[in-house]
Parts: C-alpha cells; sequence; structure tokens
C-alpha cells in the first residue's frame, strides 16, 4: 500500500476543511482528486507532503504513519510539482538543476542527453534552458517543473493540477506520458476531463 487515509479531518483555524476522509492508493496507482474550488484538493496533497497537519485520523505513507519522527523519510520518496511557477530561479536550467543540490539526489542529476530525450518527450526546445522563466509560457514552465521532478526517479508523484496551463495537443501527450508511467503511482488534484479519464481512480470531493 501507497497510502492509507483512515478518517482524516482537516481544519484550519477551527472550521473544517475536510472530514472523514479515507481511501487507499495502491502501488503504481493513478489517482485523480477532483471538486470545486475551495472543496480541499490542494490541501490533501499538501497533507499528503507534510506541509499541512491533519487533526484527526490517521495517513499511512508506504507502511509508515505520517507524523514528525518519518515525515523526513517520507519526503524522501516523494516528488512534488506545485501549482506555482517557479519565477524565482534566474534560468530554466536552474529549476532542473535545484532538486539535485541535495546530497541524497545528487547521483540521479541527469546528463545533456537525458534532458534532451525527457525534454522530446514534453514538447519542450531544448533551447529554453538559458532563458529566464519568466521569459517562456505557463505551460512550458509548467512542463519543465514536471520534468525536474520526474528526474528525481521518486515511486510517488503529486501534482498540483498538472495540465492547467497547457493547451489540448501538449495536455493529451503529457497525460498520457505521466500516467503512462507503469510503476509511477500518481496523486493529483485536477479539473482535466481527460486526466480523470485516464486515472485509476477518481475522488470527488
Amino acid at each position: 500500500m501507497v497510502a492509507e487515509f483512515k478518517n482524516i479531518e482537516i481544519a484550519y483555524d477551527d472550521k473544517i476543511v475536510i472530514r472523514d476522509l479515507s481511501f487507499d492508493i495502491e502501488p503504481g496507482q493513478k489517482v485523480a482528486i477532483t471538486g470545486a474550488s475551495g472543496t480541499g484538493k490542494s490541501t490533501i496533497l499538501n497533507v499528503l507532503a507534510g506541509f499541512t497537519p491533519y487533526t484527526k485520523g490517521t495517513l499511512n505513507v508506504l507502511g509508515k504513519t505520517l507524523n514528525a519522527e518519518n515525515i523526513q523519510w517520507i519526503r524522501q520518496q516523494l516528488a512534488w510539482v506545485p501549482q506555482e511557477t517557479a519565477l524565482h530561479f534566474d534560468t530554466v536550467r536552474e529549476i532542473i538543476d535545484a532538486p539535485f543540490e541535495f546530497a541524497s539526489n545528487q547521483e540521479l542529476k541527469p546528463n545533456a542527453s537525458q534532458i534532451q530525450e525527457l525534454f522530446d518527450v514534453l514538447n519542450l526546445p531544448i533551447d529554453i534552458l538559458d532563458k529566464t522563466p519568466a521569459t517562456i509560457s505557463g505551460g512550458q514552465r509548467q512542463r519543465v517543473l514536471l520534468a525536474s521532478s520526474l528526474f528525481l526517479q521518486k515511486p510517488i508523484l503529486i501534482t498540483d493540477e498538472p495540465t492547467s496551463a497547457l493547451d489540448e495537443s501538449n495536455r493529451k501527450q503529457i497525460t498520457d506520458y505521466v500516467l503512462g508511467q507503469k510503476d509511477l503511482t500518481v496523486i493529483a488534484s485536477t479539473h482535466d476531463a481527460y486526466w480523470m479519464e485516464q486515472s485509476d481512480k477518481v475522488i470527488a470531493l
């Protein structure tokens, strides 16, 4: 089991956002979390990554309870693709390289041919590596963040609205590629109908 949510409750300032949430995620499963704005889709991802605490229930990730003792180990098993566009980096290359500055990831740093191969799959021109993030499109920034996370080769990918800035052709291509990774467990918040159709499980809030 990759993750087990058991009667999870999440509250902000004494206001309950999520109540009695229970579901399981199996290895390699593709899970889409959907619902109207404000229903807690991104909050669930933040809880799973240990950024937001849950107030009741139990959450197990890869057999370990998500708590202060285990959070560091659990985060090492996750690749996180946020909705933010990484504009604080000076170049696109820095976005790709950033995760590999940590000692635990250095051996996985991609070489030029690996970057070229994944950029081709994600329909990204290689010359954007030396551009500033502000000068490329939102859809390109989204795909660059995805590429950087995929290079980490983690067993779990968490992604928040992964196709929100993509046009229709790129949306389908990226969805097919990411959800086609057999051994990768993917948990995404999304409004994208095609992404949900291709997922193994849809959780509607």
